[in-house]
């Protein structure tokens, strides 16, 4: 029995032994987890204090484009915020709580509402996110590491990153002045009056025209993108696109810039009136403005135009004999031709790229053209992607509406040439043509939608 209860004794005594020497492993090796967590946790609040002109804060979204935040911590677990996001939140601050915590690493959370919660919001009517997802943003980012001036973090649901960089005192002073603004509505302007935009580039050997086209809506679609294109030697055409952010001197590529054709472009500066777009090797390129699109029209129907139409009796220069006497069969018929009395109307051809379909639509109306009846003729068709040529076949005859007898002329050129598309610049203007290849005589000028 002694012998028992002696051998119990040892074990404990073993068992207190080798616990002892774990803790003082532990100690000897470094600080228990929990506290080293804590000390990383004050870390990163103390950085984020400490930063005397706030940071600048880049995030992308799963769903939209890339935002711009300027960002103010204090002692209290207060944030201070601007944003690109409207017109409101670019010059008046929103004011919120933040913390910090343990959450599989330390962990920023913006737990108040504020403009990073916009993007997070699940109903349509707030931001125009999507229903329960909103814009596929964070409110919750975890710490991925410093370096320099930078603090990068990363959402802990969309996994999208999030950057903050110290602010200079000029920079604090110039958010504070809502010069954030300024940039934006400049940068907006200048995409606005130069509706046609590219840069020229010299590579190697290589010389090209690139479009540069700025998306600068802020929605969940297709918003806050910015797409480079261009013809290739063989004829055919690239693209590359990516989103973008509002700066104080005007737009940063987020995710480290778009690459396109062995050049990474890193950000657009707005100086001097003039707009330039800034490779990764500090190489600056005059964005520059051409008459027509640097594409051709056949690569831009359905995406940069959905359509081309000819509106009610204008006949456009250019237009020939015999394409003139097209349109007018439309135009003139909707007084006599459909069995009743119309003052108003237009015809359009409407491109459905992604399933290779046209549409001939003809709008008829008896009050001047602000409500009436479509008709609609539908069409497969196949695109020579070198040529640019145009081939149609009938998919479904004409429905709705009341125009389908007038249509007849612009129904059997579709069906009996096969045609090719350009531009066509008037006045100033630019329009579309549409030319039959079989019968060149055949051109028709209509407007561009």
């Amino acid at each position: 029995m002694m012998k028992l209860k002696n051998i119990l004794y040892m074990m404990v005594m073993l068992i207190t032994v080798s616990s002892c020497k774990n803790e003082q492993d532990n100690l000897v090796f470094g600080e228990r987890p929990e506290v080293r967590m804590n000390e990383k946790i004050d870390s990163l609040n103390s950085a984020l204090v400490s930063a005397e002109n706030g940071w600048k804060a880049i995030l992308g979204t799963g769903l939209g484009g890339g935002y711009s935040f300027y960002m103010n911590f204090d002692d209290q677990q207060v944030v201070n915020m601007l944003a690109d996001l409207t017109t409101t939140s670019l010059t008046t601050v929103a004011k919120s709580n933040y913390r910090v915590k343990q959450d599989n690493g330390a962990t920023l959370i913006f737990d108040t509402f504020n403009y990073i919660s916009l993007l997070n919001d699940p109903s349509s009517s707030t931001f125009g996110g999507i229903i329960r997802d909103g814009y596929k943003s964070d409110i919750e980012f975890g710490f991925l590491y410093s370096k320099g001036d930078t603090l990068r973090f990363i959402g802990k649901r969309y996994r999208e990153t999030l950057l903050l960089i110290k602010a200079s005192s000029s920079e604090k002073n110039a958010y504070e002045k809502g010069d954030l603004k300024v940039s934006r509505d400049n940068t907006l302007k200048f995409f606005t009056d130069n509706s046609n935009p590219y840069i020229d580039v010299t590579s190697g050997t290589e010389t090209y025209k690139m479009a540069v086209t700025m998306n600068l809506l802020s929605n969940s679609v297709n918003g806050k993108r910015i797409e480079f294109a261009s013809l290739l030697p063989d004829g055919t055409t690239s693209a590359s696109k990516g989103k973008y952010a509002f700066t104080l001197d005007g737009v940063t590529i987020i995710d480290g810039g778009l690459a396109y054709r062995g050049v990474n472009y890193v950000s657009l500066l707005f100086e001097s009136n003039k707009m330039y777009l800034i490779d990764g090797k500090a190489g600056k390129h005059e964005v520059k403005n051409s008459l027509q699109p640097i594409l051709p029209l056949f690569k831009l129907v359905g995406s940069k135009f959905t359509s081309m139409r000819s509106p009610y009796k204008t006949y456009y220069p250019g237009t020939s004999p015999k394409g003139l006497t097209i349109l007018q069969r439309f135009h003139n018929g909707l007084a006599v031709g459909t069995g009743y009395s119309f003052n108003s109307g237009y015809m359009e051809v409407a491109w459905d790229v992604v399933n290779s379909r046209l549409e001939l639509r003809g709008f008829s109306s008896q009050n001047g053209g602000n409500s009436g009846w479509i008709t609609t003729i539908g069409y497969n068709y196949t695109l020579d992607d070198v040529t640019g040529t145009y081939k149609c076949t009938l998919r479904a005859a004409a429905s709705g509406g009341y125009t389908a007898p007038i249509l007849d002329q612009m129904n059997s050129f579709l069906l009996n040439n096969s045609f090719r598309l350009d531009y066509y610049t008037a006045n100033g203007n630019l329009y579309g043509s549409m030319t039959s290849v079989e019968d060149p005589s055949i051109v028709m000028i209509l407007d561009l939608q």
